[in-house]
């Protein structure tokens, strides 16, 4: 009996460890395998992220793309919390994990960035329909359309200085808590256990936290901008996005702008179809289904209901029409 309980102790010890290394490359066992393996220096970008987790800056390498792997994971635990299936959630961590990364890391900067887009492009269609609304019947096409276009880069320049000045700040005081914690270590230590004891936690398991997390410098400074002065670090391309921000909120004003002209020449003499109805019909419809199509677009990044977004967008085009009309 004793020998048969000692096979079978075997055999499950061995069913288990096949279901733990199941799907990774199988490696002798070590018994100091369960010890933290030291920092080692970063082989590609997506390597580099992993190691520095959510303490992401300008100088540090972008995100690589999440692979085939992670995206399909990402599908299955999202479907699982729609349908609240704990279960399905559960099996779709454990079959496709890697080290310690996880679907949705660094999704919350792609939908900001798309949402800085979405917001832009929004601006300049805005602008359109209030334009067309206010002065499309009084005012040549070429004016209407520089106007737009001034307006359009006063509000690139306006965004451009407003970044410009929000990265000026961030790094000031990144300097001066770099300089804080330098000279008055357990100071700042105890801003940050009070800060998380005001958050729930009790004050030993708050100063044990604080304790192990400062001892990792640059990452203790990250914490307490986001933690204590809710401040985040500038995009490492912030040049580009202030380009690509100036010229989504042009192109939104202009298009439309130039498209209802256009229409307007060709079909607005005839005479079932007077030319103030035709510029009016085609600026104002183009800028609100392109607004339906952005709010669209934002709730799919979100993962929200498309159709409410859209009809929301779409709204607000109708709300920039009426306000001249009521106005002027």
């Amino acid at each position: 009996p004793s020998s048969s309980k000692t096979a079978l102790a075997a055999s499950e010890d061995a069913l288990s460890t096949s279901s733990v290394t199941r799907g990774r490359t199988s490696q002798p066992r070590n018994p100091s395998s369960a010890l933290p393996r030291p920092r080692e220096a970063p082989q590609s970008p997506g390597r580099a992220k992993q190691l520095s987790g959510s303490n992401m800056t300008a100088q540090q390498t972008p995100r690589a793309a999440i692979s085939p792997a992670l995206k399909q994971r990402a599908s299955e635990t999202r479907s699982a919390f729609a349908n609240q299936d704990a279960a399905a959630s559960k099996q779709a961590h454990d079959e496709t994990i890697r080290d310690w990364e996880e679907d949705g890391h660094g999704e919350g900067d792609a939908a900001v960035e798309v949402y800085r887009r979405v917001d832009a492009l929004q601006a300049g269609l805005c602008l359109a329909i209030l334009l067309e609304s206010a002065f499309g019947s009084s005012l040549e096409r070429k004016k209407l359309v520089a106007i737009g276009l001034s307006l359009a880069t006063a509000h690139a320049l306006r965004e451009w200085t407003t970044q410009t000045w929000y990265a000026r700040h961030y790094y000031r005081e990144r300097q001066r808590e770099e300089w804080e914690l330098e000279n008055y270590a357990q100071g700042e230590r105890a801003e940050m256990v009070g800060l998380w004891c005001y958050k729930g936690l009790t004050k030993p398991d708050a100063e044990r936290c604080i304790d192990l997390l400062a001892s990792y410098k640059k990452f203790f400074v990250d914490l307490m901008m986001t933690e204590e002065l809710r401040m985040f670090a500038p995009p490492s391309d912030a040049g580009y996005r202030r380009i690509t921000g100036a010229l989504l909120v042009a192109m939104g004003c202009v298009l439309p702008l130039l498209l209802g002209g256009v229409l307007d020449h060709m079909y607005g003499s005839l005479n079932s179809f007077p030319r103030a109805s035709c510029s009016h019909l085609v600026t104002c419809g183009s800028a609100t289904s392109a607004l339906a199509f952005t709010g669209a677009w934002r709730a799919s990044t979100s993962r929200l209901p498309e159709q409410r977004h859209a009809l929301e967008a779409a709204m607000l085009g109708a709300a920039c029409y009426v306000v001249p009309r009521l106005l002027l």
